[in-house]
């Protein structure tokens, strides 16, 4: 069974980035226990934006760990990210980002009651596979860097 190549899962995973509305965020606290919740997604060329209530889970453990995998929404086109966390109050967030987070997605957090916080994801690792035959050489980013 022949697969793409790397190059071709780049574009492929780029255009889901940049066109999937949501995307699952897993954590893991200090206490080892792992959360998984699914969030809209925009995806800023370089990172993935995410918003959710300062006082979420995923907040608390982005936070306390830095580390955040992220799964796009289909097990016959599976991309999964590894990425380095930070949480932003959206007070905090650079304007331009925020707007295009809120164009991209249709929703503007800042108009929730509460606080709510940007998670900014940037990909360390990214994986990319469609069938058995794709296993092998399924990583196309690796410490940042797509491997083409």
């Amino acid at each position: 069974m022949a697969g793409r190549s790397r190059a071709q899962r780049r574009t492929d995973v780029l255009h889901r980035l940049e066109s999937d509305p949501n995307v699952w965020i897993a954590t893991g606290g200090p206490d080892g226990v792992p959360h998984l919740v699914p969030l809209s997604l925009a995806w800023s060329g370089e990172q993935i934006l995410v918003a959710t209530p300062t006082d979420s889970v995923t907040v608390r453990n982005a936070s306390a760990t830095g580390a955040v995998r992220a799964a796009l929404d289909s097990a016959d086109d599976v991309v999964i990210v590894d990425a380095t966390a930070e949480a932003i109050a959206l007070g905090d967030a650079d304007p331009d980002t925020m707007r295009a987070f809120v164009d991209r997605v249709g929703w503007d957090p800042g108009a929730e009651s509460g606080e709510w916080s940007l998670v900014v994801l940037s990909p360390t690792r990214i994986q990319a596979w469609r069938n058995v035959g794709e296993i092998e050489g399924r990583t196309v980013m690796r410490d940042g860097n797509w491997i083409d």
